[in-house]
């Protein structure tokens, strides 16, 4: 027989067991609900925090925490707002820009940000060795893609100059009417620390590791604290910011998860305020609950099959005319993906300011695919070799087997299926080394050039090897154009020719789904899907 204390031992044991039962379960968002730190899905691994040099979606989903340039977009209403610049005058003709930084702009180490910090970052994103993908978001500065280009190699005669160290002035080669928007958009615009930069590499160089935790200096509302690579990211409020006192945040916990099934699972247990995305799958059940959770918002975004036009047969554009001519977006959008995106019969996303949608858009045809892919050599599929379709994990691979059986049951044709993680993919479509893969671009800034510019000859992300002289000169006709009509005019033409050589497959225009904790207030959800930590605060419990 065992003795009293034998007996109490368990007992007290199951007691405390229904006692932890009973209360409030401990989760990384109740936690994060008193200690203000967010937790939030980017939807896999950033490849880098080099602000000249990011190339994947997750990492634009961090950079904002840790840079901020001359203006910021407000989180609302997408209009031009001071940031690193307190304020700014614009010439009578267009072509000046001079910005007044702030006294009390800070790096995270404490140093002073200015002007000459811009005509470095500006010289570093512009240097050819660096390989900049984004150096076309420079072309209004006078001198600036000459520069980029090799063709210019004195700096000084790019439109950047710093009279004294608080005032910055940019000369544009021809007036654009939303440059304030565009350099408030991409992260190559962003400022990096001289000094930091030059104490592990030289200006061009690559791969320093001056982004590592402890090395990091930024100029953002947020300080990198740590990285473990595809687990998290973590940063803290920053001391120096010059508008700290405006940030509610204390910190912010970035988590690597790929996966959207499983990012969706960790938000329901409590370990995210905030998902990336939300699954196909599970976007019924949250209607079907009307559940306040699932926000569903427009943003200026489009999906699209990249063709890889130096592997044989996507070199023939009646081949890729084929592909696109097979598909059924609209089947797509409404089953597959369960409305949460709409069909794209075009590049340039509906709702763009200022802009219309052209005349000439992609249309569907079973039997005018068929008979392409014969005029190509195809008949009935026959003799097409074997092409593989990528993809980035966490994407769902609802979509990519739609369209595999399209091809196959319209074309006669089988298109293998790739998974790859997320910072793969991309690098993969950066090297080009695919046949098709599945991209797509979020608008930089609200004009229809942040879509069209992309597939100009030689440009950084066209990755399609795709190139039209008519297409490239037409762009540059609109960018030099003053009339709002005939610029637009000229755009619509563009995107006409463009969709007529097909190096890319327009499939959906993307709506952001995201999870919201009912704690996270002040969370932007905006057509340009753009994060801003500095605004975000949560409820405590």
């Amino acid at each position: 027989m065992r003795n009293s204390s034998q007996r109490i031992i368990p007992l007290l044991a199951l007691l405390a067991l229904l006692g932890s039962g009973c209360g409030r379960r401990t989760t990384p968002v109740s936690e994060g609900n008193r200690s203000q730190t967010l937790h939030v899905g980017t939807g896999g691994e950033p490849s880098e925090l080099d602000p000249h040099l990011i190339n994947a979606p997750p990492d634009y989903r961090v950079i904002h925490a840790f840079f901020e340039g001359l203006t910021r977009l407000d989180p609302v209403k997408i209009d031009v707002r001071p940031a690193v610049a307190e304020r700014w005058e614009t010439s009578a003709d267009g072509l000046t820009f001079t910005f007044h930084l702030r006294a009390n702009a800070r790096w995270s180490n404490g140093d002073p940000v200015t002007a000459d910090d811009f005509l470095f970052s500006f010289r570093r994103a512009l240097s050819p060795a660096l390989g900049s993908q984004y150096t076309m978001l420079f072309n209004a500065v006078a001198g600036a893609e000459a520069f980029a280009a090799g063709k210019l190699t004195d700096f000084s005669q790019v439109g950047f100059s710093a009279p004294d160290p608080r005032t910055l002035v940019i000369r544009l080669a021809r007036p654009t009417p939303y440059f304030l928007a565009l350099i408030t958009g991409n992260p190559v615009w962003f400022p990096v620390h001289r000094a930091t930069i030059e104490r592990y590499g030289k200006i061009d160089q690559r791969g320093t590791g001056w982004t590592r935790p402890d090395r990091f200096v930024g100029n953002g509302a947020f300080v990198l604290k740590e990285w473990r690579p595809n687990q998290r990211i973590t940063a803290e409020k920053s001391p120096t910011y010059w508008d700290a006192a405006s940030v509610r945040l204390k910190a912010v916990h970035f988590h690597s998860i790929d996966n959207g099934e499983v990012e969706e699972r960790a938000f329901r247990a409590g370990q995210l305020h905030v998902t990336r995305s939300v699954p196909e799958s599970r976007v019924g059940a949250y209607r079907a609950e009307k559940s306040p959770l699932l926000a569903i918002t427009p943003e200026l975004t489009v999906r699209f099959i990249n063709a890889n036009t130096k592997r044989p047969p996507l070199g023939d554009a009646r081949v890729r005319r084929a592909l696109s001519l097979a598909l059924d977006r609209t089947r797509y959008s409404e089953r597959v993906l369960n409305g949460t995106e709409g069909p794209a019969f075009n590049l340039v996303p509906s709702g763009m300011p200022g802009y219309e949608t052209s005349s000439s858009v992609v249309t569907e045809d079973a039997g005018r695919a068929r008979a392409l892919l014969a005029e190509a050599g195809f008949p009935s599929g026959k003799g097409f070799p074997k092409l593989t379709l990528a993809q980035p994990s966490g994407n769902g691979g609802e979509l990519a087997e739609a369209l595999q059986e399209s091809w196959r049951t319209v074309l006669g044709i089988e298109i293998a299926l790739q998974t790859s993680e997320s910072r793969q993919h991309w690098s993969n479509l950066q090297l080009r080394q695919y046949d098709l893969s599945i991209g797509g671009w979020v608008a930089d800034y609200p004009d229809a050039s942040t879509f069209l510019d992309l597939f100009a000859s030689g440009g950084g992300w066209n990755f399609t090897h795709w190139a039209d002289p008519s297409y490239d000169a037409l762009l540059t006709t609109a960018a030099a154009e003053l009339d709002p009509a005939h610029r637009r005019h000229l755009l619509q033409q563009a995107e006409a020719r463009l969709l007529d050589g097909m190096p890319i497959i327009p499939l959906t225009f993307s709506r952001t789904r995201t999870l919201l904790q009912p704690s996270v207030r002040e969370w932007p959800l905006n057509v340009l899907d753009r994060p801003d930590y500095k605004s975000t605060w949560l409820a405590p419990e």
